[in-house]
């Protein structure tokens, strides 16, 4: 079964999830932009290993995903911890699986968290043992900590190609989108192409997180608990009190 995994106006099929993820708001211009993904390398990887997942080209795929896990692409760790799970390009490693699963929920969001905990509890204890160990080497190569740092020098090297005033208006650009046909020329607000949540690293990611966890969850302390004074009664409470039928 196959569910669709989206994101900034590239949609395409991919395994299920233990929860589908949310659709994006559309964006129809920026996402399809070849100059946009040579900026945003997660989401042209991401985009080309479901283009090859979805035509079985396994091996491509997999290159691909991991090329977008670089980049701190939680969909793409999240398709080769599915891969390695059910040994599709590779051969199947459980272990493996869940240390991506791991990775890929890194930021807390429930669709991915709940993958991950399907993993942990259908592996053997010999697997989650060596998961935890691999998950070390993961991390320290695709956490976010050193793979968001990779791609925020991408968009800030993409910035320094805006054109316009030094007001902040960019005009408006011609953004060329192959339609399968040829390539055609269409129009794009240059203000909106270069909008802070595409561009601005803090926002960008700040962006995926309230699209991928809209509803987060809070934290709550809760402090020891406190002995309140009896309020004397008024004159009305007897009154007031709902009687049993």
């Amino acid at each position: 079964m196959k569910s669709a995994c989206l994101a900034l106006a590239l949609l395409a099929s991919a395994p299920c999830l233990a929860l589908d993820p949310p659709a994006p708001p559309a964006h129809p211009a920026p996402a399809a932009s070849s100059d946009f993904l040579y900026y945003h390398p997660d989401l042209d990887a991401r985009h080309d290993g479901l283009e090859a997942y979805s035509h079985q080209h396994y091996d491509y795929a997999l290159h691909a995903f991991l090329r977008g896990a670089r980049y701190a692409d939680k969909p793409s760790q999240a398709m080769l911890a599915s891969m390695y799970w059910d040994g599709k390009g590779v051969e199947r490693d459980r272990a493996t699986a869940y240390a991506w699963a791991d990775l890929a929920a890194e930021r807390g969001y429930p669709w991915l968290l709940a993958t991950r905990e399907r993993y942990w509890q259908e592996m053997t204890a010999d697997e989650r043992q060596r998961a935890l160990v691999v998950g070390q080497a993961l991390y320290a190569q695709y956490g976010d900590e050193v793979a968001q740092s990779r791609l925020n020098g991408w968009l800030y090297r993409g910035l320094t190609h805006a054109t316009g005033s030094r007001t902040g208006f960019v005009g408006t650009l011609e953004v060329r989108q192959g339609n399968g046909f040829g390539v055609s020329a269409t129009g794009s607000d240059g203000n909106d192409y270069y909008a802070d949540r595409y561009w601005r690293p803090e926002q960008y990611w700040g962006a995926q997180n309230l699209q991928w966890n809209p509803h987060p969850q809070g934290k709550v302390s809760v402090g020891p608990l406190e002995k309140v004074p009896a309020r004397a009664a008024s004159p009305g409470d007897d009154a007031n009190k709902p009687t049993r039928p």
